[in-house]
């Protein structure tokens, strides 16, 4: 119980802050999402291989895991699957 209400009184708290600054303008807004974002993250510098076996055999080297990525276009409403 007295972890519920601590949680409340920090609730009140975080919450009391953001209701005084009243609502942001859409270019602050966009300058505090920009700030959060990571210039590079690191997926990015993971070379992409189309051949499966390839892949394979580089992680294996490497040792390091493999991240298969499948996708298949078919409508919604096919019933194949």
């Amino acid at each position: 119980m007295k972890r519920l209400a601590g949680l409340g009184l920090f609730l009140v708290a975080a919450t009391s802050g953001a209701q005084e600054k009243g609502p942001a303008s859409l270019e602050a807004l966009r300058a505090e999402i920009e700030a959060l974002r990571d210039p590079s993250p690191a997926w990015r510098g993971i070379p992409w291989k189309s051949c499966l076996l390839e892949g394979l055999r580089e992680a294996r080297e490497r040792r390091k895991p493999v991240m298969l990525w499948v996708f298949i276009d078919r409508p919604v409403d096919d019933a194949r699957c």
